[in-house]
């Protein structure tokens, strides 16, 4: 029998093409990762596996991940929506959206319509939350309730009691529930840090970029602490218990490409919004500027001393 796996993201258009990828093979391994460990993952698992699907995971032409899907001998898939990806014809099935219209996990969801595979109420639902979350619609008030459950809880958690029991999409379980309340108290307190931490520098013809600190939500607060001409930019300082730092970007702006900008650090994403991982060169700037101002203060002692 063919080994097959999927490789995905860890939020909620992840968590919903694993359940589908699951829909279509029920005997897939799923390997969630951040972006940052992509590379990695993929360069220690791949080996072994006929099928490989890859989802909601930017790629591009020179990148480590692609060379290591190249070299697989494996039939290769990819959905994704990241308008920084690059297209694959040697891929036995290549989806990229750059529209803005479709996310991943929709993708793969007409991908299972061509083979004939139906998709339970359940995954419907939870595909109408991901559309509502992942492309920043923002419609369904129960669609926010579900994907702040990710906040507090593993993906790989949720993914295993959604397995088990799909009827959890509407009636979650009290671990589910608690989650989502920390997420929403937790949420409040990253708002508080982003608008007390702000830096705003104009960028032009009226724009602006505003530079924060923030502790998850790095969406929801985007959107409370922006406006149609800021391009805000968000340290998430929770993203140090993976042993790195990392910014993104969101802008309401149709003027802006975030995407684009993030590209110029390595990142990416789409037009409103992308990512950038810094490792901790940011940290070390600011440990620099405190080494400065503790500097000066221990000279003005010395001097004062001297005197």
């Amino acid at each position: 029998m063919s080994r097959r796996a999927l490789f995905t993201h860890n939020d909620l258009d992840a968590l919903t093409c694993a359940l589908l990828a699951r829909e279509a093979m029920p005997d897939c391994d799923v390997f969630f990762c951040t972006y940052d460990r992509f590379p990695e993952l993929v360069a220690r698992r791949a080996g072994g596996y006929d099928v490989i699907w890859v989802a909601d995971l930017s790629m591009k032409d020179d990148s480590p991940e692609m060379a290591t899907l190249r070299s697989a001998v494996a039939e290769v898939s990819w959905f994704d929506h990241h308008a920084s990806s690059d297209d694959q014809a040697w891929m036995a099935h290549c989806a990229i959206d750059r529209t803005g219209a479709f996310c991943s996990a929709e993708m793969i969801a007409q991908r299972l319509a061509t083979l004939g595979v139906e998709v339970p109420m359940p995954l419907q639902t939870l595909l109408d939350y991901t559309h509502d979350q992942d492309l920043w619609v923002r419609a369904l008030p129960e669609s926010q309730t579900f994907n702040d459950i990710l906040g507090q809880m593993q993906v790989q958690e949720l993914f295993d009691t959604l397995r088990a029991d799909p009827m959890r999409v509407y009636y979650p379980t009290d671990a589910m529930t608690a989650a989502s309340e920390r997420t929403l108290r937790e949420r409040e307190w990253s708002r508080s840090l982003a608008e007390q931490s702000a830096t705003v520098l104009d960028l032009r013809a009226g724009q602006k970029v505003k530079a924060v600190c923030c502790w998850g939500s790095v969406s929801e607060v985007g959107d409370m602490v922006g406006d149609p001409d800021t391009l805000v930019v968000l340290v998430d300082l929770r993203s140090l218990d993976r042993g790195y730092l990392r910014f993104s970007m969101r802008t309401q702006s149709d003027e802006i490409d975030a995407s684009r900008i993030a590209e110029q650090f390595g990142g990416g994403g789409h037009a409103k919004a992308a990512g950038v991982s810094m490792g901790l060169d940011l940290l070390r700037a600011l440990t620099g500027e405190v080494a400065q101002k503790v500097v000066g203060a221990a000279r003005a002692l010395a001097d004062g001393n001297e005197e």
